[in-house]
């Protein structure tokens, strides 16, 4: 059973992790059948350190398992949502949220594939770790209709490894926006960031 399941029958096996993401301690509870239940994934704690944001950012993070994207990020931005199409990862991350004492901000979790529960909402920044197991036609999916999400001179930044098809990932978002940024390479990830340019009449 995949974590990009959308109900995960694994037996439970609740850990808490804790860690120090872009300066602030954070603690998640995790469970099976969700991605990276035992620590927590280097390339979705590098792509958060990646991200240049402001308060007046509207975010979304898509496919956010036990959110540590969009908790890591909520204080510095203006609103945060978080989808994923595996429940049990939303439930996690529901929890987060209140284990961080976060309830006074502005952040949603939707259960949800992709984009299929946001409805007319437009973003400043689109976040994802995407799910490479789940296979290429939903990676360029999330893409192209990622697209349609974004404000103009808005931002969608992924992470991947590089031997997992970086250049390839690269390109096809090169295709889709006419641009790409290499953020940052380390430890066999890349963060990549492609931008909407306003199109002019």
């Amino acid at each position: 059973m995949h974590y990009f399941s959308k109900n995960p029958k694994s037996k439970h096996n609740i850990l808490i992790l804790e860690d120090i993401i872009r300066g602030k301690k954070l603690i998640f509870k995790t469970d099976s059948g969700i991605f990276s239940p035992k620590k927590i994934d280097k390339g979705t704690k590098l792509l958060l350190e990646s991200l240049d944001l402001n308060k007046n950012m509207d975010l979304l993070d898509v496919g956010c398992g036990y959110g540590v994207i969009g908790i890591g990020a909520c204080d510095e931005v203006k609103s945060v949502i978080m989808t994923d199409i595996n429940k049990r990862a939303v439930k996690l991350a529901k929890e987060n949220i209140k284990l961080n004492n976060l309830n006074d901000k502005d952040i949603t979790v939707l259960n949800g594939d992709l984009y299929e529960k946001i409805g007319d909402k437009k973003f400043d920044i689109i976040v994802s770790n995407p799910p490479i197991r789940a296979g290429r036609d939903v990676i360029h999916k999330l893409i192209t209709e990622g697209k349609k999400y974004l404000k103009n001179n808005g931002s969608m930044y992924l992470v991947i490894q590089t031997k997992h098809g970086a250049k390839s990932l690269g390109d096809f978002l090169d295709k889709t926006f006419g641009n790409v940024e290499t953020v940052k390479i380390k430890g066999g990830y890349r963060v990549l960031k492609s931008i909407k340019r306003e199109k002019l009449c």
